[in-house]
């Protein structure tokens, strides 16, 4: 793995990590919320809830998770595409060969 690149891809996995944990909360507190309303109800759970409730506060959890995990998507490509043209700026090693003895 490229030094260059390793705190990247270590904050890429954070944010992951971080990702799927806000999104199973969010799910849990859906499925819990789903044992208060009867199944034949009309409305969709999922879209109860007013700034500051629970669901709300998750949700939002959620949606920043998700963004940081785009974020660091964009700024790990962005990384190897620099890396890609800093390589292709060197000059490649030139070997010279004497004259044969």
């Amino acid at each position: 793995m490229r030094p260059e690149l390793m705190t990247r891809r270590r904050a890429l996995s954070l944010a992951f990590e971080r990702y799927i944990e806000a999104d199973k909360a969010w799910r849990d507190a859906l499925v819990g919320l789903n044992d208060w309303f009867p199944r034949s109800a009309n409305r969709r759970p999922g879209l109860i809830g007013n700034p500051g409730s629970p669901i709300r506060r998750l949700y939002d959890a959620r949606s920043r998770a998700l963004l940081r995990l785009e974020v660091t998507q964009v700024k790990l490509a962005t990384a190897k595409r620099r890396l890609a043209e800093r390589r292709a700026r060197e000059l490649p090693p030139v070997f010279l060969i004497g004259p044969p003895c």
